[in-house]
């Protein structure tokens, strides 16, 4: 099976131990992704529909180096500090799902992500023939 790695920050990937995007075969796994800048500073700070808005901004630019789009996306995969907050911000999400194909899905509440001004983390486990 050919193994291809793809990088979004190599530099900073590989410092802190993970690579963006590995598609193995015809699956392509997104490492989880999260609202925060090339150098790791949280962005929308508190502001959960915000933050799902850039991560889900994130993930449709890690599917497009695959050519992908979130009709591609065969599993979903949420950390968030907060559910309440997350459920109240879904709609966020809706616009890239708009197609109606939706991925399986798993949201799991979790005490803490990487920075404590992170709200949520997204993975994606994509589908490609090309």
């Amino acid at each position: 099976m050919n193994i291809e790695r793809r990088y979004g920050n190599e530099a900073a990937e590989r410092q802190l131990g993970f690579c963006q995007c590995v598609r193995a075969g015809n699956l392509v796994f997104i490492s989880g992704a999260v609202s925060w800048d090339e150098n790791f500073e949280p962005l929308h700070k508190g502001d959960m529909a915000a933050q799902i808005d850039q991560i889900y901004q994130n993930l449709s630019g890690a599917l497009k180096q695959f050519d992908l789009t979130f009709d591609d996306v065969v599993k979903e995969t949420g950390f968030t500090t907060d559910m309440d907050s997350t459920l109240g911000a879904l709609a966020a999400r809706a616009k890239y799902y708009a197609s109606g194909l939706l991925p399986a899905a798993t949201w799991v509440e979790v005490s803490r992500l990487a920075n404590p001004d992170l709200l949520l983390e997204i993975e994606l486990i994509a589908c490609t023939n090309k």
